[in-house]
């Protein structure tokens, strides 16, 4: 029933215009109330949430104090209501852009303006942590831009209903990995310093136009946001003031108590920056108060947030110089005789009304010495329980008994139960929630991944598994586990274990024999056998091969055999001097030679080899060339005399 079209009429007046979003939680529509004449948001929950009893009366009463935040910066929720099984809020029509979207086509934003937009966003979660109101899933996705130029953050009180639904998978948190705080992303207890993590990652965003942590599945970003610190913003953008880095980087604390811890607080720390990057500022940022008609135009009326003066003691001396409307003394007394009548008859009808809605609570089951216990105490704060139960004429007491995260602090029951008959006067427990039970997380460190699973499962506890390489620790062992051991963590929380995958073996092919071993050494392997191999390609002393592939994964202390080239292989050039050519030529390519003929005239016999080079007896690399010279015989010449032959100088 989460799905209307457009047309259609939801919780009989606000008609479906068109889809504006949709989301695991929620489907998101404009539609136009013809009550008041003005478009609307409206947010109609999941079939998935609307199926849970106590996630709907969670959603009741978070919408019903988010519909209480009056503020400039929050988007407002103006209704809620059911209609077909289907629950829905109505809120503020906006037409964005939002955030992020900004940040996307800008990039990054300059130091004043990002720290006047994160001035809004902790305008608005002062305003709510001031009732009470955490919104857990700050996100730039959830600031939106008004026509005004105003920041409005929306969903107030929504997640926290969501993040509290018996429906959220055991382990599970609501909200975005990139944007969490430590304490979310491991299940732990969320306070405004929570918000304000998440709004010093939007400002880290701002300012750098990236998040300072990311990845490509959630739980590796969850454990980066528990582990690692963030890259402090001034390493992608060196214009940042350093003061304003120090502010981001203390409002991404992994400890809540060493970051800001409330909205107020760091909203001054970025005051006192803004002076000192523009003295001529006053620290404050700049809100719309409203608009003007003008003429021709709509002018827009600014006002600088500040402290409002001192009450000052209302004058009864009239001003000087004025002077008081003449009365006559008879007229003046009937006048006052007349208001002090009215202002008896006044307290007089609020007295018989106090008393008759006592009388009417103490209503018991029709005794006048008995009352019915409220059914109604359970969601109130302990306060109101009080209240109500006094007002009855009963005596209220606290227990703290154990409750979902949901319900700690608020009353969870009473006993007697509601809908029993007690005397006045009686005594009832109110049960306070005190959240859920803890247990004490084990330590998995070290037990393989099976003994870890199951020790931790059979604590009641959730289990995540990462993994990691590791040139210390074995495959299949724990690295580390979080949270640590000795955590005291609600049952069904998730514990993430990060298993070894044990080492990476390195590539060290072409390498030397003393890097190679340096670098197995480092990975946490060793060198086996060693074979040396000649080689006309790898240089001497460097490693041809390895046993174990570069980049397999290896238990940690395995060997690695290689293969090391002792350099190309060489032989004794053989004499063929005196030896026909064909005959030359057949022994030096036995011999691993490439020869090569030359020819020449000479004395020696034609058709024989009278000269080499290199010389016989030399060492030579296999598949050297070894020249050799085959005779041609003498060379003859014509004179006068007759024909001689003058044996040619033999080659140089």
């Amino acid at each position: 029933m989460g799905d209307f079209r457009p047309g259609e009429i939801v919780g009989g007046r606000y008609e479906i215009i068109e889809l504006l979003g949709s989301g695991g939680m929620a489907n998101v529509y404009r539609a136009h109330d013809p009550h008041l004449g003005r478009d609307v948001a409206v947010k109609v929950l999941a079939d998935r949430y609307t199926a849970d009893p106590s996630f709907v009366e969670r959603f009741r009463r978070e919408a019903s104090a988010a519909a209480q935040l009056n503020h400039p910066n929050i988007v407002q929720v103006f209704d809620r209501g059911e209609t077909d099984g289907t629950y829905f809020i109505v809120m503020e029509y906006l037409t964005g852009p939002d955030l992020k979207s900004l940040i996307r086509t800008r990039g990054a934003l300059p130091p004043l303006e990002a720290i006047d937009n994160t001035q809004q966003i902790l305008g608005a979660l002062a305003a709510a942590h001031r009732r009470d109101v955490i919104h857990r899933d700050i996100k730039p996705q959830n600031v939106m831009l008004a026509s005004d130029g105003l920041l409005k953050v929306t969903d107030f009180g929504i997640a926290r209903a969501g993040a509290e639904s018996e429906m959220t998978e055991a382990g599970s948190v609501i909200g975005t990995a990139q944007y969490l705080s430590p304490e979310q992303a491991h299940g732990g207890e969320l306070t405004s310093a929570s918000d304000c993590y998440s709004a010093g990652v939007v400002l880290y965003e701002m300012l750098t136009g990236r998040v300072p942590f990311d990845g490509e599945r959630p739980v590796v970003v969850a454990m980066k946001q528990i582990n690692e610190p963030p890259v402090p913003p001034r390493t992608y953008e060196p214009d940042i003031p350093p003061a304003l880095e120090a502010v981001v980087l203390k409002a991404l604390a992994k400890r809540p108590s060493e970051r800001y811890r409330s909205a107020e607080e760091f909203s001054a720390a970025l005051a006192d920056v803004r002076r000192q990057i523009d003295p001529s500022s006053t620290g404050q940022h700049t809100m719309l108060l409203g608009v003007v008609a003008g003429e021709g135009a709509a002018q827009t009326t600014l006002m600088a947030v500040s402290p409002p003066p001192p009450a000052q003691p209302t004058a009864t001396t009239p001003l000087s110089g004025s002077t008081p409307p003449p009365e006559t003394t008879a007229a003046a007394k009937k006048k006052r005789n007349r208001t002090t009548a009215i202002v008896i008859a006044v307290i007089v009808v609020l007295g018989i009304a106090a008393v008759t809605a006592v009388l009417l609570l103490a209503r018991g089951s029709g005794s006048s010495n008995s009352v019915t216990v409220p059914t109604d105490i359970s969601g109130q704060t302990v306060s109101a329980a009080k209240a109500e139960l006094t007002a009855l004429g009963l005596r209220p007491a606290t227990k703290t008994v154990p409750s979902s995260t949901a319900d700690k602090g608020l009353a969870v029951g009473t006993d007697p139960a509601g809908g029993q008959s007690v005397k006045k006067g009686s005594t009832v427990i109110i049960n306070v929630g005190g959240g859920p039970k803890t247990t004490t997380v084990p330590n998995v460190v070290g037990l393989s991944q099976s003994a870890a699973t199951t020790t931790l499962q059979a604590a009641g506890f959730s289990v995540t598994v990462i993994q990691s390489s590791s040139s210390s620790v074995q495959t299949g062992i724990v690295i580390s586990q979080s949270p640590a051991a000795a955590t005291q963590l609600a049952p069904q929380q998730t514990v993430t274990i990060n298993v070894s995958t044990g080492a990476t073996v390195p590539n060290v092919v072409g390498k030397s024999l003393s890097s190679a071993t340096q670098l197995l050494r480092s990975a946490g392997l060793s060198v086996g056998t060693v074979t040396d191999q000649s080689s006309s390609n790898v240089s001497s002393g460097d490693v041809i091969s390895q046993s174990v592939p570069a980049g397999s994964a290896a238990q940690s202390a395995t060997s690695v055999d290689l293969v090391v080239s002792s350099g190309p292989a060489t032989a004794t050039v053989p004499s063929v001097i005196g030896q026909t050519s064909a005959t030359a030529s057949s022994n030096l390519r036995a011999a691993g030679f490439s020869p090569v003929a030359d020819t020449a005239y000479n004395s020696a016999t034609a058709g024989t080899v009278f000269a080499q080079t290199p010389n016989a007896g030399t060492s030579l690399a296999k598949g050297s060339t070894v020249r050799y010279t085959v005779s041609l015989g003498p060379q003859t010449t014509t004179t006068s005399t007759g024909t001689t032959s003058t044996p040619a100088p033999p080659p140089g």
